[in-house]
Parts: structure tokens; C-alpha cells; sequence
């Protein structure tokens, strides 16, 4: 089963009780899931509207709510479970080797749905140095514009940051003086197609660098460590859902868009940026060896978050990420 809560959910840790209902499930077969506004996460929805979590008695609820600040505290305390977003974002302070948090799975993979879109003035990532940008520190776009500015011996530094909450993205553009903004689907497509400021276009997406933005479910260490088969449960829910997308994206869309407020002509657009990591993509992420594409992913983000002072000092790999329940996961199981 999965349950609505509200957005702020995360600042009121007393509030998970009353939304579970007495005697309907144990305690230890419940998560309560945080995770940004963001299309990739759609398969939580589908996995519940097609039973696949009470196949498994498995309660799920959940909220959205873009901020860290509010996301991490809530994962140490206990009032909360799970939350997804990037790996990049993931790894940055205030987390720690000590921080709560265990990475378990992949779930997508940006491949332009995250992106930068610029002023018509703006036609390379050369022409924003010296111009005002606007942007989270560590946002998608953000990373990306960084990793572009790298490559021509320039930063972020050389840019005037303006810090921003993406979800005002959109308004913000249309302040001339802002030369670029970092953004997301939906918002990315939103503002080129709607900006008053004729000529603006992508100027960097994920799709330049894919395999950079990579989405994960991260678990609340001490609760996974000590309940596993809870959190198999909930993969299991979420990779049957992306074998349904695989199967039938119109389906999935219409079962998952009205959780965003959306017409599904917009969800699909925007999915075209997403890929989805099935079960067997996500083992070769995270295989039980240290050698998967994630590895790779996770050391280059200790080299950005730090050039980016979102880090003190490098993370280690394990046990911060721990593939261990991927490889049986459907053994005696449905799929």
C-alpha cells in the first residue's frame, strides 16, 4: 500500500504514526519514502497501482520535498526510511563516512531531462564566465556547467552564482540579468518553450555527459541493516514497475502523471530525458565486486563535490553503497 503525506512531512516526524493505520501492517513492513519532484521516481506510483507492494505486504508512503536540509536530518532521526535522488547530491556535505545512509540501487539515469537553459546572448559555456548564473550549489545542471568549465580551465568561481531554489526556476529566468539557469524536467522544457526571452535553448543537458546524473534509493542505514528483506520488498516493486515501463510507457505515464499534476503528453516528453534502470542494468551499476559503472560515477563525483567545496574529503565506496541484495532478489520470487 502507499499513502500521501504532505510535503513537509520531514519536519514533523510525529506525523508518520497517524498516517498508518492500527494493526494494518508491522512496523518493520513499512517505509516511509521523502524524495524530490522528479518523473524518475515515478515507479514508487506504478508499483503501487498495480498491487505489486501489497503482493509483498509491503506499506509504503511517501512525500515530496526538494530539500536536503530537510531530507538528511529526517534519515538520522528515523522519520524516514528511503528518500531518492542523485548520487552527486547524495555525497555532499553535511554527509559524512558516519552520515546515516546506505545506497542500495540505482533507479534511472538522466540523459538530458537535467540541464542548464541560457539567455540568447549565451551560446557556449565560455560566454558565462563573468555572467550571473542561477542555481542549488549542487544541483544536476550545476555539476554539469561545472564539468563543462573544467574542460576550457575555468569554474563556477568564474561565474557570478546566485543561489536559487529550482523549483523557482522558472520566474527566475525571465530576469534578463540572469544569463543561464540550472533546471529539471519539467521545468527545463517549460522555460524554452515559454520564456518572453526569444532565442533562449539548452545550453548543457545530461545528455552531454550521460551516465554523470545517475538517480539511487538511499535507506536508513541502522533500519536496512536490520530489516533487509523490507527493502527487497520494495525494489522488487520498483523494478517490476520499470519492466512495465519497458513493456508499455503510455500505461506506466497514465498511471503515474496524475501523482505529479501533469497531462501525460507532458510526462512523456520529459521521460524521453530518463532512462530507467532495469534489474539486470542496475547489478551491472552495482555488482558485489567495486568495479560497476556506479564506482565510476561515485569517484568522479568525490572530485567534483570537492573542487565544488561540497566535500571536505573523498567518501569511501564501501560501505556507503551496498549492492548485497541485488543478485537474489527475485529468487522464489515474482517478477
Amino acid at each position: 500500500m502507499i499513502g500521501r503525506i504532505p510535503r513537509h512531512f520531514v519536519l514533523a516526524a510525529g506525523a508518520f504514526a497517524a498516517t498508518i493505520s492500527a494493526g494494518s501492517t508491522r512496523a518493520e513492513d513499512t517505509i516511509n519514502c521523502v524524495f524530490p519532484f522528479w518523473f524518475g521516481f515515478a515507479p514508487v506510483f506504478v508499483a503501487e497501482a498495480k498491487g505489486y507492494f501489497a503482493e509483498e505486504e509491503l506499506t509504503v508512503t511517501w512525500a515530496f520535498d526538494n530539500d536536503r536540509a530537510n531530507v538528511l536530518p529526517a534519515l538520522e532521526t528515523g522519520a524516514i526510511d528511503c528518500t531518492m535522488r542523485t548520487i552527486g547530491e547524495s555525497m555532499a556535505r553535511p554527509r559524512t563516512a558516519e552520515t546515516s545512509g546506505t545506497i542500495i540501487a540505482t533507479i534511472d539515469i538522466s540523459i538530458g531531462a537535467d540541464g542548464v537553459v541560457a539567455g540568447p546572448d549565451i551560446e557556449s559555456v565560455a560566454d558565462l564566465v563573468g555572467k550571473t548564473f542561477a542555481g542549488e550549489i549542487n544541483h544536476p545542471g550545476t555539476v554539469l556547467t561545472q564539468v563543462a568549465l573544467n574542460e576550457i580551465g575555468k569554474s563556477v568561481a568564474d561565474m557570478d552564482m546566485r543561489l536559487i531554489n529550482t523549483d523557482d526556476s522558472i520566474a527566475v529566468f525571465e530576469d534578463d540579468s540572469i544569463a543561464a539557469v540550472a533546471t529539471w524536467e519539467p521545468m527545463l522544457s517549460q522555460i524554452v518553450n515559454n520564456t518572453s526571452r526569444t532565442g533562449s535553448k539548452v545550453l548543457l543537458s545530461s545528455a552531454d555527459y550521460e551516465g554523470l546524473i545517475t538517480d539511487i534509493v538511499l535507506v536508513r542505514t541502522d533500519d536496512y541493516q536490520e530489516n533487509p528483506e523490507k527493502y527487497a520488498k520494495f525494489l522488487r516493486g520498483i523494478f517490476r514497475a520499470i519492466d512495465d515501463y519497458m513493456e508499455d510507457p503510455d500505461d506506466f505515464i497514465a498511471l503515474s502523471a496524475p501523482e505529479y499534476g501533469v497531462p501525460d503528453a507532458e510526462m512523456k516528453e520529459a521521460l524521453e530525458g530518463v532512462k530507467y534502470t532495469t534489474y539486470e542494468e542496475t547489478i551491472e551499476y552495482m555488482p558485489m565486486s567495486e568495479d560497476g559503472k556506479l564506482r565510476a560515477v561515485f569517484d568522479t563525483f568525490n572530485d567534483i563535490n570537492i573542487s565544488l567545496d561540497l566535500q571536505d574529503t573523498p567518501l569511501p565506496y564501501t560501505p556507503y553503497i551496498d549492492g548485497s541484495l541485488l543478485p537474489d532478489l527475485f529468487e522464489g520470487k515474482t517478477r
